[in-house]
Order: C-alpha cells, then structure tokens, then sequence
C-alpha cells in the first residue's frame, strides 16, 4: 500500500496493526481479507493526515502513532455527512423512487466449502491439484461434496468444512462472493488459490437478488435512508481520501507476500 507522499504500510505496519485489532485477525489469512484490512489502514492513516490538514489535535503522547483509530474516528465524524430520515411519507416515497438500490435484496446462498492449507500434499499432490481432481469427482457423481468436506476435515479442521449455511452474496470488490453471486444452484467455483489456502465451494441453494416493492418497506424507509445515507457517506469520504491522498492498493505485492510465505512452509 503507498500513498503520493512516499509513505507506505508495510508487512510489519501490518503486523503491528493486527497485534492491536484482534477483531481483525482471523479475516486476515487470505488475499481478501488482508486487503480489507490494507483498506482499513489506508482510511485510517489517510484520515490521520487530513486531520493534521484540518488542525484537528492529537491525543497529547500518540502524536507520532500513524494508525490511531480514535483520531480518525474523531476526524470522520467531522467528514461525514449529517443524514436524517425523510420528514413525512411524501418524503419516504420520493427517497423510495430516488434509491431504488437503497432496497434491493442481494441474492443468497447455501454454500458447502472444501477449504485446504495450499503447502500440504494429498496423496501425493499439492492441495489445489489434488481438489481438482475432487470436483471432477464430484460432478461425475463418483463423490459426493459431504463425502470431499468429511475428507478435508480429516486434514485441516481449523476452519468449517462443509455446509456454511445462507451466506449473503454481496457483490464486493475482490471477493469470492462476486463470482458465486453468478454462480447458478447446484454447481462448483474452484479449485480458488488465495494466500495460504485453497478453496472449492458449491451452491446448494441459492435465492436470487429481488427488488422490493414500496408496500414491503414503507413502515422501514425512514430507518433506512438515515442506514444508506450513512453507508454512502463512508463511501464518498474513502474515495475522496484516497484520491487526494493517491492511495495504491498493491495486489501484486499482497499475493507475492503470500506465495513466499507457502514457498517457506
């Protein structure tokens, strides 16, 4: 991650940062999840310097903390939009008419997982090899997905293997959860590679994205125009901080740092 400045955050800045957010820390063992963590930092340090362009002082003693989560809440809050629910029905329906996205239901879906470590070996082939010859399995009918997840359980079980149960499927960026967004019920995504693991997942069931009808929330639009407000509000101050600030998500970076580290093991 480097800012125009010449500033950048590091693997130790990463680190550092994931010793204090333990909240963080089980999110942060692949690709995506480290690059949401990346983005959070970014947000946090780029807040930090348009709070020193604000003059908005620092806690006395954390002057020179980068990643102070306190102070950049404090600067966002100054950012961020004032939202407030509509003033009266006629109000309601025209936010209603005005943000149709505002009320959308994103699709679902019944996702069974075969997660793996990517350095270990199953009879005699890498974890990626090895399950794409477990979906070809799989959709000949030869195995069942159960049968693959009880499989993999008997080799890594400090994830869920198997049925994940409803996941919603928003379409996020660099995210797994776009491509199964597409993905139709009954069939396979993968063999995924990302950071240390290898992925394949399978739609049992899947509920297709709907629009709701003005009937459906009328009693709720209040509630939710101050909710979306609030959502596109953050969204607006990222994109704005980032490019005063030049902000670069390095992706090649990020997946280089995890192919050495499955070099190592």
């Amino acid at each position: 991650m480097r800012f125009a400045n010449g500033e950048t955050i590091t693997k130790a800045d990463l680190s550092v940062y994931l010793d204090r957010r333990v909240d963080l820390r089980s999110t942060s063992r692949n690709v995506w999840g480290v690059q949401t963590t990346l983005r959070e930092m970014a947000l946090v340090r780029a807040l930090a310097l348009e709070g020193a362009a604000m003059g908005q002082p620092r806690e006395e003693g954390k002057e020179a903390q980068r990643f102070d989560d306190v102070y950049a809440q404090a600067v966002y809050t100054k950012l961020a939009p004032a939202c407030k629910p509509p003033a009266d029905e006629t109000a309601a329906r025209q936010f209603f008419q005005d943000h149709p996205q505002a009320f959308r239901v994103p699709p679902m879906a019944r996702l069974s997982r075969v997660i793996l470590p990517a350095s270990e070996s199953l009879e005699g082939e890498p974890a990626a090899a090895w399950l794409m010859k477990q979906a070809q399995a799989v959709a000949s009918g030869a195995k069942s997905f159960d049968d693959l997840a009880k499989q993999a359980e008997s080799v890594y079980k400090l994830d869920a293997q198997g049925d994940l149960g409803w996941v919603t499927l928003f379409e996020e960026d660099a995210s797994v959860l776009r491509v199964l967004a597409t993905t139709n019920q009954g069939e396979m995504v993968g063999p995924i590679r990302e950071g240390d693991f290898a992925y394949l997942f399978k739609v049992d069931e899947k509920r297709e994205g709907r629009q709701l009808a003005w009937g459906d929330v009328a009693v709720s639009v209040p509630t939710r125009a101050v909710t979306y407000c609030r959502q596109e509000g953050s969204k607006k101050v990222r994109e704005d901080l980032f490019k005063k600030y030049g902000v670069d998500l390095d992706g090649a970076a990020i997946r280089a740092l995890f192919s050495k580290q499955s070099a190592a093991n």
